[in-house]
């Protein structure tokens, strides 16, 4: 829990530096950068930290380097806000049946738990929309199964759960 709690600070306090901009920008196409530009900045501070965590591991596919930059992106559809989060993280833990119910009805307030749980597939037509390879679609919307013979899901994963 306590690290959930740092995360929480993290995001709250999350801060991008302009080389890192520049760096999206080596990345990812232009429309492709527009999408992460999208992204809330705690958002976008994730994701770097997971393309880092992947660069140090010795990770360099472009396909896996856009998936870290741009798995969450199907997260900037609805009004998904920190407080969100931090409800999605508790019920996961405690009343994983209650916040199944919440984003399967999905209307009004309960819009923001839909969204999160169809976050990949929202993320993976967007990225397709923005024009990244069907690997990378792929990668980002299969971010969140399990496929232990996928080597790249696998990285992305072990990246993402590290952030």
């Amino acid at each position: 829990m306590l690290y959930r709690i740092l995360q929480f600070f993290r995001a709250a306090l999350a801060r991008i530096h302009r080389h890192e901009y520049d760096l999206v920008e080596q990345h990812l196409a232009s429309a492709q950068a527009a999408l992460f530009r999208r992204m809330p900045r705690c958002d976008q501070r994730h994701s770097l930290d997971v393309l880092y965590t992947l660069q140090r591991a010795g990770h360099q596919d472009k396909t896996l380097i856009q998936a870290a930059l741009l798995h969450d992106v199907g997260k900037t559809r609805g009004q998904l806000t920190i407080l969100h989060r931090v409800a999605v993280v508790l019920l996961q833990r405690f009343a994983p049946d209650w916040l199944a119910r919440l984003a399967a009805d999905g209307e009004g307030w309960k819009a923001p738990f839909a969204v999160h749980a169809q976050h990949p597939q929202i993320g993976a037509t967007r990225a397709a929309d923005a024009g990244c390879s069907q690997e990378t679609i792929d990668l980002i919307h299969r971010h969140h199964e399990t496929h232990p013979e996928d080597t790249m899901l696998a990285a992305l994963q072990w990246a993402d759960r590290q952030n």
